[in-house]
């Protein structure tokens, strides 16, 4: 599976400030003034008053930006405290960020190129207004990684013809290769409708146009793996890093520690395939092999390969186990994947206990891994439902102007005969993503305290005299 930000619709949870800089020593950021100046719109407003938010220790100015700015639309799906919950997770993941060109600005309308660290990575952001008053802030499309010669480059206006053939080129794109051609039916059918109805014919911008696509396809489709973008996506975008920048990123691995109680604990935001990262992998399991429970914190982790998936789940299980399979609909076939035989390292006993923490951000191939422990009996979810991303992508160009993702396969859990996608991940203990470690590690010195208690032990008595 690939990775969420290939090309992701964020809903109003991250944007980038011209005049930003944020300190990695404490994950807040503060403002200096820069080349790069936010425009005087309503955009560029809602954009300042964001940034604010988000380099603001207070999470009351966050409420006050989300109450002024968000779209009621957009609250109704994530509530003001789960975008702050957010909020929180985005600052450790990108503890810097720097605007580096305005791409498109209109009163309503704001896409900036943003260099984020520590991946050193340039991306997209455009910021997605409703279309009536008072332009509530729906989102944020991020995109990229991006090319920053091609995405700062001017683009002529968008004409009649150039919206017709985009459409036309999609719908045959997704007639020809999404993974229900049933559903690609019925999407072909509602952008027809969009065009019959005059939705398009004001749109000039690439941007805007892309994430007004990708938002009535997915309105159909539920399916947040589907995106158009303007632009092309180079290699770089589809292998979502170098081998360099994943090294740099240790294949993932954020931290691998002993906590109190004698309970392991992993952070992993991504799931990388090499065998570098594998490596990577056996020393961070090795490490706690000699715990007696162990938690994976897949909080901020958006995807990535099922080999790896298989890889870190071969530790857990004594026996040879079939995790998931992937129906490939061009082929007619499927992929199943299985524990190994051979591991590098020591499997965990059978019995140990086992917790996943999730978020909302949780998605795509780190909604595999949890689906997988959750419905094998062999983990306790904590945290909250996951972002609901099942199918595997292709990448296609549309045209010269634009490109898109396409879910090409769906995954079949051997247990469910189902997935996840739409729905997401429920976990067991439903708690919010800031309170998901302590709840499982307090949960997990309670399973090893019984499981130090023989069960045939006497019970002890009230002490006398």
């Amino acid at each position: 599976m690939h990775r969420q930000p290939l090309s992701i619709l964020v809903r109003g949870v991250l944007a980038a400030c011209v005049f930003l800089s944020v300190s990695a020593r404490t994950g807040a950021a503060i403002f200096e003034q820069d080349a790069v100046k936010l425009p005087d719109t309503h955009a560029g407003r809602c954009a300042s008053a964001f940034f604010e938010a988000f380099c603001s220790d207070n999470d009351d100015v966050a409420r006050a930006f989300e109450k002024k700015y968000r779209a009621e639309s957009a609250l109704q799906q994530r509530s003001i405290e789960q975008r702050i919950e957010q909020l929180h997770g985005l600052r450790e993941q990108w503890p810097r960020l720097v605007v580096t060109h305005v791409v498109h600005s209109a009163e309503h309308e704001l896409t900036l190129l943003v260099q984020v660290e520590p991946q050193d990575e340039l991306l997209e952001f455009q910021f997605d207004f409703e279309q009536q008053p008072p332009y509530g802030l729906r989102g944020i499309i991020i995109t990229g990684p991006v090319d920053a010669a091609e995405a700062s480059r001017p683009q002529p206006p968008l004409d009649a013809e150039t919206r017709a053939t985009t459409i036309a080129r999609i719908i045959e794109i997704l007639e020809e290769g999404y993974v229900f051609p049933e559903v690609a039916k019925k999407m072909g059918q509602a952008l027809r409708e969009h065009v019959e109805a005059g939705k398009y014919d004001d749109v000039t911008n690439a941007g805007v146009f892309a994430a007004r696509l990708s938002a009535d396809l997915q309105a159909v489709c539920n399916d947040r793996h589907l995106q158009v973008r303007a632009g092309q996506m180079s290699q770089r975008m589809r292998s979502r890093t170098e081998p360099g920048d994943s090294a740099r990123v240790n294949y993932g691995f954020v931290r691998a520690e002993r906590l109190p109680g004698n309970v392991g604990y992993i952070k992993l935001n991504m799931f990388h395939a090499s065998p570098e990262a594998q490596e990577t992998a056996a020393a961070a399991l090795a490490f706690v092999a000699h715990c007696d429970a162990l938690i994976f914190d897949l909080r901020d982790n958006g995807g990535g390969s099922p080999k790896m998936i298989q890889f870190i789940s071969s530790y857990l299980f004594a026996e040879p186990t079939h995790l998931n399979s992937f129906y490939h609909r061009l082929e007619n076939r499927t992929e199943e994947f299985w524990t190994s035989a051979e591991i590098p390292g020591k499997r965990f006993v059978a019995d140990l206990p086992v917790y996943v923490l999730t978020s909302g951000r949780t998605f795509s191939g780190a909604e595999e891994f949890t689906y997988n422990l959750k419905h094998l009996k062999r983990g306790t979810i904590v945290g909250e439902t996951t972002g609901g991303g099942a199918h595997p992508v292709t990448f296609q160009k549309i045209n010269d102007r634009f490109s898109m993702t396409v879910p090409y396969a769906r995954a079949v859990n051997p247990i469910t005969k189902t997935n996840w996608e739409g729905v997401g991940v429920i976990p067991h203990v439903k708690v919010s993503a800031e309170d998901a470690l302590d709840t499982a590690r307090q949960h997990a010195v309670e399973q090893i305290g019984k499981r130090r208690v023989p069960a045939d032990a006497p019970a002890a008595s009230e002490p006398k005299g």
